[in-house]
């Protein structure tokens, strides 16, 4: 019993000094993307996944390295995709974290889509930013940015191709109903929050 009792604790001892070791290379890494030390933070990042290769702040803050350091898009998707394969926490930070990956991973998407726009690879990826923005929108409304880049995607591939018209309309009307209903949701509680706020200010004794 002794025995299986020191293994237990020697694992844990491992796991914890390893999830240590991981943080520290990533806090390494977003120190040296500061201060655009890209190539040091790209080192730095990878040691982060040696120790743990679905360490999802790693995938993510390499993935915006290589997209803004190397404009290499693909190896950019790759990475933001493992990081959004990876569980969701139930906070609001955590959702808002997974939506800020779904947006970096349609720009990687959309630039892909500009780099080749002479073969037939261009459409997908074009494709495959829309649906990201679509997401990253669902999840955070608020996104302006994300907004913007998933009306230009739709009129690029309306343009592209006028017999998806319709359907492109019936996307673009699509999302714009839910950001509405989400975002009317939200004035809304906002709305309770100040009545409440007011009601309970208006009965204390300041």
């Amino acid at each position: 019993m002794r025995i299986y009792t020191y293994i237990l604790l020697v694992l844990l001892s491992l796991c914890l000094f390893s999830c240590d070791k991981k943080r520290q290379y990533t806090r390494q890494g977003n120190s040296s993307y500061n201060k655009q030390s890209y190539s040091e933070a790209e080192e730095q990042y990878s040691k982060a996944l040696h120790e743990d290769s679905n360490f999802v702040v790693a995938l993510h803050n390499l993935g915006n390295t290589y997209m803004l350091a190397d404009s290499n898009y693909k190896a950019s998707a790759k990475l933001y995709s493992q990081a959004l394969s990876q569980p969701v926490g139930k906070t609001k930070k955590d959702t808002l974290a997974y939506a800020n990956t779904l947006y970096n991973r349609g720009n990687a998407f959309f630039y892909l889509s500009q780099q080749h726009t002479q073969d037939s690879n261009s459409m997908e990826y074009l494709q495959q930013a829309t649906k990201d923005y679509m997401q990253t929108l669902m999840l955070n409304p608020e996104d302006s940015n994300a907004k913007y880049n998933l009306a230009l995607c739709l009129w690029l591939l309306k343009n592209d191709n006028q017999n998806n018209r319709e359907q492109t309309e019936q996307q673009i009307q699509q999302v714009l109903k839910s950001i509405n209903i989400k975002e009317k949701q939200a004035l809304e509680r906002a709305k309770l929050n100040r009545e409440n706020t007011k009601s309970e200010s208006d009965e204390k004794d300041w």
